[in-house]
C-alpha cells in the first residue's frame, strides 16, 4: 500500500491522521523496542496509524478504539483490505468506557486532546511498570506555545488544556517522559516507572 497517498487522501477528506514525521517516529520507536507486542490505540480514525504500526513487525497486535461509527466502519474495511484484520481489532465506542483483562506494552493516545489526562488515568489499570504511552498533537500546530497563531476561541481553549496536560505529565511521578515537541505535531513518549 502507498501510505503517503493513503494519508494525503485522508487529510483531503479532513480525517485526522498523523503527520508523516510523527508516524515515522512512532514506527521507528516500535522497531527499536522489539519487546512491544500489545498496543492499545485511542483514536482509530480510519485505521492508518494502526496499520502502519502492525506493519512494523508480525508479532504486533493492536486494539484500537474509535467513537465515530462511520470512521470505525471504514477502519474495519481498511484493515481487512490490508490483510491485517487478524492483528488489528477495531472497537466502536468511547475509549473512556473501554474495559479489558489485557495488559499493554504501548498505549498510543491520539483521541480527544482535552481528555488525555483522563485517558492516562483510565488506561493505567491496563499498564505495568515498563509500559509506554505515546502522545501526539502536543504542540497542535504550534498554537500551544504561541496562542497568537489562532484567533478561534475553542481552539485556544483546547490548546490550554493540552498545555495543562503537558505540565501534568511532566510532574507525574509514575512516568519518565521524553519530549519531542518539534517532531510531527508535538510528541511525548512516557515510560511508566512506578
Amino acid at each position: 500500500m502507498d501510505w503517503k497517498t493513503f494519508a494525503k487522501e485522508a487529510r483531503g477528506r479532513h480525517i485526522p491522521v498523523m503527520m508523516d514525521e510523527g508516524i515515522e517516529m512512532l514506527c521507528a520507536f516500535l522497531q527499536a523496542h522489539p519487546e512491544i507486542q500489545r498496543v492499545l490505540e485511542a483514536g482509530t480514525a480510519i485505521g492508518y496509524s494502526a496499520m502502519r504500526m502492525a506493519m512494523v513487525r508480525e508479532n504486533i497486535t493492536i486494539d484500537t478504539i474509535e467513537i465515530e461509527k462511520a470512521r470505525y466502519e471504514e477502519a474495519v474495511r481498511n484493515t481487512q483490505q490490508a490483510g491485517l484484520a487478524d492483528r488489528i481489532f477495531c472497537h466502536l465506542g468511547d475509549a473512556m468506557n473501554y474495559r479489558t483483562a489485557q495488559y499493554y506494552d504501548l498505549f498510543f493516545i491520539d483521541a480527544a486532546k482535552s481528555q488525555y489526562a483522563r485517558m492516562v488515568r483510565h488506561f493505567l489499570e491496563f499498564s505495568y511498570v515498563g509500559s509506554y504511552f505515546f502522545f501526539d498533537n502536543l504542540s497542535f500546530h504550534g498554537i500551544v506555545d504561541d496562542p497568537s497563531l489562532s484567533h478561534n476561541r475553542s481552539t485556544i481553549q483546547m490548546t490550554r488544556k493540552i498545555e495543562q496536560f503537558r505540565k501534568w505529565l511532566e510532574a507525574h511521578e509514575q512516568f519518565d517522559t521524553q519530549w519531542f515537541l518539534e517532531a510531527g505535531d508535538g510528541i511525548a513518549i512516557a515510560k511508566r516507572v512506578k
